[in-house]
C-alpha cells in the first residue's frame, strides 16, 4: 500500500535505516558554526576556532523543513540544555496537528544530558525511544550475550 499524499495536516511517511516509519514525525537538531569575516553581531571565537557564530537549528526531516534556528554567539556550548529545549518548543509549534503524534528527536551526542531527556519524556506521545549508535566495543559485548538474552 502506498502511503498517503501529504497535506498540511499530515506530513509524509519516512524511512530510516530501510524501514518504514508510519505516522510518525521526525526532528533533527543540530548546531552548525557560521564564520564571520568581520565583528558582526553575537560572532565571537569558535571551538573550531574560527570566528562567528554557532546556531542551533531543528528540521523536519519528513518534509526538509527548516522548523526553527536559536542564533548564538560563536563561543555557545554544544550541549545547553536550555537552547535545545528552546529550539524543540520552537520547532513543535511548527507542525500542525502533532499532538499525539509519534514524535522522533534526533540529536547528536551533544543533547545527551539528563535534563533534556526529561523534557523529552514530558512530552505529550505514545511512543518514546532514546538510543545512541553502536561502537565496535557495543558490538562485542553484545556477541558475548547469549542467545536467548
Amino acid at each position: 500500500m502506498d502511503p498517503p499524499a501529504p497535506t498540511p495536516q499530515r506530513v509524509r511517511w519516512i524511512t530510516i535505516a530501510d524501514k518504514l516509519l508510519r505516522e510518525w514525525i521526525l526532528i533533527d537538531v543540530d548546531a552548525t558554526i557560521v564564520t564571520a569575516a568581520s565583528n558582526r553581531e553575537g560572532a565571537t571565537g569558535t571551538f573550531k576556532r574560527t570566528y562567528g557564530r554557532h546556531p542551533l537549528a531543528a528540521w523536519c526531516a519528513n518534509t526538509s523543513e527548516s522548523l526553527a534556528t536559536l542564533l548564538r554567539k560563536g563561543n555557545a556550548g554544544s550541549n545547553t540544555v536550555a537552547d535545545h529545549i528552546t529550539v524543540i518548543r520552537a520547532a513543535l509549534a511548527q507542525i500542525p496537528g502533532q499532538v499525539g503524534a509519534k514524535l522522533l528527536v534526533r540529536i547528536d551526542r551533544a543533547g545527551a544530558t539528563h535534563d533534556l531527556l526529561t523534557y523529552l519524556e514530558g512530552l505529550t506521545t505514545t511512543r518514546r525511544t532514546v538510543g545512541w549508535a553502536i561502537t565496535g566495543a557495543d558490538e562485542e559485548a553484545i556477541a558475548h550475550l547469549p542467545e536467548d538474552a
